[in-house]
């Protein structure tokens, strides 16, 4: 068995730590998300749109699993899920106003409540494209559900907080519908939006493994996440753009659950560690050739 003690960084990470290829190398994930993932939005607003809501969902993972190489393959898989509706029927500032949520309500439960306040001018904003901003209600809503015990005014704040969103985001929707003939209604505005196969698969693939950490893990998920799941998990089937949603709730889990602890035996983290610096240098090189071509 390798003791962490023996363990001896290889060339790839002396020098990759002198370059800080780490942040090079997030950098680059982001750089590859735009292109391969958001490139195909009309413009390039819209694409960096959605690709900081895939931005401020890793920060909503960051603190769950100690391991970029699985943190990244979470955000790749729950991107890939979203990328069909987001292009398709332009999703991006719903995608970047749910990925801002979960932002927000992780740090809630990571001791950063001061993100909370960022709800009810979220939730205007979201207001003014469609009427969507109501299951991004419904997700802040169950985290009224985690109590803080050394903290018992913090709950209260936060459904005041709700209360807040939700009235700003309902006053806006009227005057919006009021001015406007083309305010959407969602999901009924466009009809429902079916995923294409390749995202389909993807999406099972997803679910699959968010029932056997509901299963595996029971006793250590916070009631929010399993909430939270179940919900948007059901209501993935219904509509292609709700599964963008699903998968960002999805990634929370699976970093919180099945990948907490990634490739932290004794036997494989030596192995992982290493491969973790060579995945840098990886997409750092890929993110190189988007610019260049």
């Amino acid at each position: 068995m390798v003791a962490l003690s023996d363990y001896q960084p290889d060339p790839f990470e002396i020098y990759g730590r002198k370059l800080k290829i780490e942040y090079l190398g997030m950098a680059s994930v982001y750089a590859i998300i735009l292109h391969f993932f958001f490139g195909g939005l009309p413009s390039l607003s819209e694409s960096v749109t959605a690709t900081a809501g895939s931005f401020f969902l890793f920060l909503g993972l960051k603190k769950k699993t100690k391991d970029h190489l699985s943190g990244s393959l979470i955000l790749f898989t729950s991107v890939a899920i979203a990328c069909g509706p987001i292009v398709t029927y332009r999703w991006a500032l719903q995608y970047l106003a749910f990925g801002l949520s979960v932002f927000a309500m992780e740090g809630y439960l990571e001791k950063r409540q001061s993100r909370i306040y960022l709800l009810p001018a979220l939730f205007v904003l979201w207001a003014l494209k469609d009427t969507s901003w109501l299951l991004g209600i419904i997700f802040a809503a169950m985290y009224l559900t985690h109590s803080w015990i050394e903290r018992p005014g913090l709950r209260r704040r936060l459904l005041f907080l709700i209360l807040l969103s939700f009235a700003a985001g309902l006053a806006t929707s009227i005057i919006r519908c009021s001015t406007t003939e083309s305010y959407r209604y969602f999901p009924f505005h466009d009809g429902l939006v079916n995923l294409d196969p390749a995202s389909m698969v993807i999406l099972i693939l997803m679910i699959v493994l968010t029932l056997i950490c509901l299963v595996m893990f029971s006793g250590e998920i916070l009631l929010p996440h399993h909430l939270n799941a179940i919900i948007f998990c059901a209501l993935s089937w219904l509509d292609g753009r709700l599964a963008t949603f699903f998968a960002m709730v999805a990634a929370v889990l699976l970093s919180a659950t099945l990948f907490k602890d990634s490739f932290h035996s004794d036997r494989l983290r030596p192995f992982f560690k290493h491969t973790e610096w060579y995945y840098f240098w990886i997409v750092f090189a890929l993110a190189l050739l988007v610019v260049i071509y």
